[in-house]
């Protein structure tokens, strides 16, 4: 069997429950448990909570009293002290501070009304938490949507024809392609194949059943490639789907060094 597609684990670790062949392929492929495990640590970080952010210290608000050049009867930390929020620093306190001025007091004093920032401050969220927030809930968000429209909210694509690819002289790989029709019409080309060695690259072709005329439909870069195929194109005329081997040499023709072939079955 393949790998598994990215799809598929993505599936998997957002929770969706694979079938037995899926869950024995996992057993015995280290490389696609590991890829399903580092997609599964990606979304339990994402889902998770965000740590509880810290109220900063004292030098905070002494830094933006300064800058805003604000009275000294806002001089205070509104974070200090108790969790009466009237209330200075027990500091202030001891070195005859006394209570926070209110707004009534304004007047007597000419200062500016007080405002009590605490509520605000400690309702606030720093801006690396928020922005981690944001990210994960981007991310938990855009996994789910993707899963979603994967799991059949979506109309799904209709399968018009499959191929099973057999391995020919020289390789042991196998594979499978199907034709599938999109909603809004559109056919793709789903190809799917064991790793293979190759010199070069692999390219992908549909064959006339005499394999005298062909149509490349380009490069399948690791081993599952998706082709859009041309409106115009028969596929009845072209049935046979062929991965081959090809060296870097410039010339656009089939190599003759085919690595699976099948015939495309409705």
């Amino acid at each position: 069997m393949a790998h598994l597609s990215e799809e598929s684990l993505v599936l998997l670790a957002l929770g969706e429950a694979g079938d037995l062949q899926v869950q024995e392929h996992l057993a015995g492929c280290r490389e696609c448990a590991t890829e399903l495990e580092s997609l599964g640590h990606v979304v339990r970080v994402a889902r998770a909570d965000p740590p509880a952010p810290a109220a900063p210290g004292p030098e905070v608000w002494a830094a933006v009293h300064a800058e805003l050049g604000l009275s000294d009867a806002v001089a205070a930390d509104p974070l200090a002290g108790s969790a009466d929020r009237g209330r200075v620093r027990d500091g202030d306190d001891a070195a005859g501070g006394g209570d926070t001025p209110s707004a009534s007091d304004d007047g007597a004093r000419g200062g500016a009304t007080v405002v009590d920032l605490a509520d605000r401050r400690r309702r606030g969220v720093p801006y690396p938490l928020a922005a981690a927030a944001a990210a994960a809930a981007l991310l938990v968000g855009g996994l789910s949507v993707w899963g979603a429209q994967r799991l059949g909210l979506d109309p799904e694509p209709t399968v018009l024809a499959t191929a099973e690819l057999e391995p020919l002289a020289g390789y042991t790989a196998r594979g499978s392609a199907e034709v599938d029709e999109l909603p809004d019409g559109t056919r793709q080309l789903v190809v799917r194949t064991d790793p293979a060695d190759v010199d070069g690259f692999k390219e992908v072709w549909l064959l006339a059943p005499d394999a005298q005329r062909m149509v490349s439909l380009g490069v399948m870069a690791g081993d599952e490639a998706v082709f859009v195929l041309p409106a115009n194109l028969d596929v009845g005329e072209f049935p046979v789907v062929d991965v081959s081997n090809e060296p870097i040499d410039g010339d656009p023709t089939h190599s003759g060094d085919s690595i699976v072939r099948g015939a495309l079955q409705v």
